[in-house]
């Protein structure tokens, strides 16, 4: 692997401090990988994210972002370091147009590149530039996520970390926001992925990590990972000839 463009070492987290729920995990994602994150529910895979993006209390270890340790950054202030995170639930102003959830996203730029880059983010969403006074809360599931990416896409950052974007969501669309989110990622942008979507999300990383009670447990390409049929059947909900195609 190159130089990480995001790490962990030794994160220990959880929201009490004598029961942590991330237990010594070290971790790295480098520059414009899709990395995604697997295992049974309870694994610490959501605590493991949002430690990340300052939303759980890290109780030891450190957080790095481009060489920089982020460890005791407050979470609002992370976008502005380049870390980007989209959480499962309440991801966007459900009150409001799609046009003001875009103006609240680039509100930290200076207000000459405003404009210009709510511009950008409707080009590169066609679906939120087609009603852009619509509510956000009237918005299909899908179309609710593709508004909350490109709401942590607005500041352009080089790391974009997703917690669970297929959750609620039909096949079709899941679909649909998985390859959004290849091309998010071939132009450049490192994305971390919490999934439970198995076969989806093996479809468009280049490697997959899997985390049981805390702890990294494996990793590897996710052919590797689908062609052990170990590991299908204790974490990817696979066996046998099965696994092999998950990455079909």
């Amino acid at each position: 692997m190159t130089a990480p463009v995001l790490s962990t070492l030794q994160l220990v987290a959880g929201y009490e401090p004598d029961l942590p729920i991330v237990r010594g995990v070290d971790f790295a994602v480098a520059k414009g990988e899709l990395v995604i994150l697997l295992g049974p529910n309870g694994a610490g895979k959501s605590t493991f994210v949002k430690a990340i993006a300052g939303m759980v209390p890290v109780h030891s270890g450190a957080i790095h972002l481009s060489g920089r340790d982020i460890t005791r950054v407050a979470s609002h202030r992370k976008l502005a370091e380049g870390l980007a995170f989209v959480p499962q639930t309440d991801n966007v102003f459900a009150s409001m147009s799609i046009l003001e959830n875009l103006q609240i996203a680039v509100a930290l730029l200076p207000k000459a590149e405003r404009a210009s880059r709510i511009e950008a983010l409707l080009t590169r969403f066609p679906d939120l530039a087609v009603k852009p006074k619509r509510l956000a809360g009237a918005l299909s599931g899908g179309q609710r996520q593709m508004l909350a990416v490109a709401r942590a896409l607005a500041l352009d950052p080089p790391v974009l970390i997703l917690d669970e974007p297929s959750a609620g969501l039909s096949p079709k669309i899941v679909g649909e926001v998985f390859s959004m989110l290849k091309r998010i990622n071939g132009d450049g942008v490192t994305i971390l992925l919490v999934e439970q979507n198995v076969k989806a999300a093996m479809a468009i990383a280049d490697r997959a990590v899997i985390l049981a009670e805390g702890r990294i447990r494996h990793e590897g390409t996710p052919s590797e990972l689908a062609g052990d049929p170990l590991i299908g059947r204790i974490y990817l909900g696979t066996a046998g000839h099965a696994a092999s195609e998950v990455h079909s």
